[in-house]
């Protein structure tokens, strides 16, 4: 026996529910012959894609009368049972290699064995590789005349955009649930069972949106074979009573601790996990705000939407202590954040209750600064500007009942979340094992001794969490308890007022100069020539000419024994005794061979001639040498 949602398929056009947008342009299209040769259709698991497939493939092939299909037909059952040789459904999640399509290539071009269409439904299309979309690629954009490709697919951002620019895309939405319970009452008078309305609204409100879990939901509750009632539907399915569930919101809404309390404690000890209570409080409290902006749902008594607002906001922010623990304290835990932030909210433009004592006692502080009496219901008039001091004068007597400013209200819940949100997310993770106490003034952080490592790093940061809290809280004490890492800091505090300075002191008078003594020796006098112009001097030589002529081109090896001072195998020569030579020139020192400016330039022309410095290779023949060759020869 197949299930009831695939005997429940529509098997005719009008049978489809929802989706008006795809099944009125597909079938006027049918009915007028013009068929596309691909269609991609995307959308959430359950709203009809298959479905719609396949009732294109039994309009295409239906050989039954006017209007088509008509599901009577040979054509039509065979389409129906998955049995029709020429409709072709392929999981492309397994079948999604370059093979696959390959070998589905080698198969399209063979005509139909019934005369008809072909048509290839490939659901799951966006699990096939890249390289198999782009092996189909060519066919699908000139399939021959008698070929249809449908691709379903739940992820269409994952379909190339080659491919998707050769189909028609149609998008499918999700239905709503009085669409869904419509159809599911159909289907259990069908069945022959009764079903409360109550009970079904729940069911199309547990599908979201798809038509088959649905379905499967309502198959579910017919297979006790009893009647489908609203709290048959929670039993089954391990929710948590409506009524208990609403009972506690309304009390939450009324700020009635003690119910909300014994009412969760009920469900939790009945089984029912912290998580699933809190999570039908929101549901409860969704309806009865969609009740108050007049959307529907269910009214709680007193409920206004600024407190609705707070109450699911702060019940929706336990998650993070549902993660730790889920257990009776925690969901109690839950419930009072959400009394806190919900009294901490008022009606849209209301003034806080000590607003207007607040606003009473700065007036009477004000009239008696000016000593004049406060008059009550009237602002005092402002003080002139010549009644304005600007020496500092000693504070006149203050009368009245100055009373001090009362404390700021303890932070919640929402307000320590705004904390969280302002540390990163390495310090959000050492702060989710701590137990969080928040008073006026106060914020303390406990950890247990199987969080050292966490609190260790907590106190590593103490600075920059205690200002991250004093963003949020304003002026606070922040205290860490955790053992030896327990640190205190006060944070957001004002700076104390700097000390005037002193006055400064006049500077002592200095004493008067002595006077400076007198010399004991006169200066010497310069001696400077006599100034003589008939003398001639040297004519200047003019800007950046070189202090020395530059040589002359050589272009003969020079004979180095005719140079001043000779050569360094050489034995020395006296020199000559010279006459002492006038002051005026200065004769030029007597210079080697090595010495010469000119020998780096002799020594490159004339390679391997010189062996030293100023040494020639090959020395000149002595008298003896000469006379013994003679004698040789």
């Amino acid at each position: 026996m197949s299930a009831i949602y695939q005997r429940a398929r529509p098997i005719r056009w009008d049978d489809i529910v929802g989706q008006e947008h795809v099944k009125d342009v597909l079938k006027a299209a049918l009915e007028q012959g013009r068929v596309g040769h691909a269609y991609l259709f995307s959308g959430p698991r359950g709203v009809g894609k298959t479905t719609t497939a396949r009732l294109i493939a039994m309009t295409a092939n239906c050989t039954g009368p006017l209007p088509k299909p008509c599901g009577e037909c040979e054509s039509c059952l065979s389409v129906r049972a998955g049995s029709h040789p020429d409709v072709m459904e392929i999981d492309a999640a397994s079948n999604n290699s370059v093979d696959d399509v390959r070998d589905l290539r080698e198969k399209v071009g063979l005509a139909a064995m019934r005369g008809g269409k072909k048509i290839y439904i490939l659901d799951e299309a966006h699990m096939m590789s890249r390289a198999a979309f782009n092996a189909l690629l060519k066919t699908l954009e000139e399939p021959p005349g008698h070929v249809i490709f449908i691709l379903a697919t739940t992820e269409p951002e994952k379909i190339i955009p080659t491919v998707l620019s050769r189909c028609q895309h149609y998008r499918f939405r999700r239905l709503t649930p009085e669409e869904i319970s419509g159809k599911l009452a159909g289907l259990a008078q069908r069945e022959g069972a009764d079903a409360d309305a109550d009970a079904l609204a729940l069911l199309g409100r547990l599908a979201d949106g798809a038509m088959r879990d649905g379905e499967s939901l309502l198959e579910r509750m017919l297979a006790a074979g009893t009647a489908v009632t609203r709290a048959g539907v929670e039993a089954a399915l391990g929710l948590p009573p409506g009524e208990r569930v609403r009972g506690i919101a309304a009390a939450l809404v009324t700020g009635d601790a003690g119910a909300a309390f014994s009412g969760a404690a009920t469900l939790y000890r009945d089984g029912f996990a912290a998580r699933t209570v809190v999570d039908g409080l929101v549901s409860a409290l969704a309806e009865a705000l969609h009740a108050e902006l007049g959307i529907g749902g269910t009214r709680l008594p007193g409920a206004d939407i600024p407190r609705l607002l707070n109450l699911q906001a702060a019940l929706d922010g336990q998650d993070a202590r549902f993660a730790r623990s889920a257990d009776q304290q925690s969901l109690e835990l839950a419930l009072t954040h959400a009394l806190l932030a919900a009294d901490r909210a008022g009606p849209a433009g209301a003034v806080p209750g000590d607003m207007a004592a607040r606003v009473a006692r700065l007036e009477r502080d004000l009239a008696a600064l000016r000593g004049a009496p406060a008059t009550p219901g009237h602002s005092p008039a402002p003080i002139p500007p010549a009644q304005v001091r600007t020496a500092p004068d000693p504070p006149a007597p203050v009368s009245g009942d100055l009373t001090p400013a009362p404390r700021r209200p303890a932070p919640t819940a929402a307000e320590w979340a705004d904390v969280v949100r302002r540390l990163d997310i390495q310090m959000r993770a050492f702060l989710k094992p701590a137990h969080v106490h928040l008073e006026a003034g106060l914020v303390r952080l406990t950890f247990d001794a199987r969080s050292t490592f966490q609190a260790r790093l907590i106190a590593e940061k103490f600075d920059r969490l205690g200002l991250a809290v004093a963003q949020a809280f304003g002026p606070v004490r922040l205290e860490l308890d955790a053992g030896d890492l327990s640190r205190t800091g006060t944070f957001g505090q004002d700076r104390p007022p700097a000390p005037p300075e002193p006055a400064r002191q006049p500077a002592p008078p200095r004493p008067p100069a002595a006077p400076p003594a007198p010399p004991t020796q006169p200066p010497r006098p310069l001696d400077v020539a006599p100034f003589q112009p008939n003398r001639t001097s040297a004519p200047r030589r003019p800007q950046g000419a070189a202090l020395i002529d530059p040589p002359e081109p050589i272009t003969q090896e020079p004979t180095w024994d005719d140079l001043p001072g000779g050569t360094s195998s050489s034995p020395k020569r006296s020199a000559p005794e010279r006459p002492s030579p006038a002051p005026t020139p200065r004769p030029a020192p007597a210079m080697d061979a090595q010495n010469h400016p000119n020998f780096q330039e002799i020594t490159s022309r004339f390679p391997g001639r010189i062996r030293d410095a100023g040494v020639k290779r090959s020395a000149a023949p002595t008298a003896e040498e000469d006379h013994s060759s003679d004698e040789d020869t």
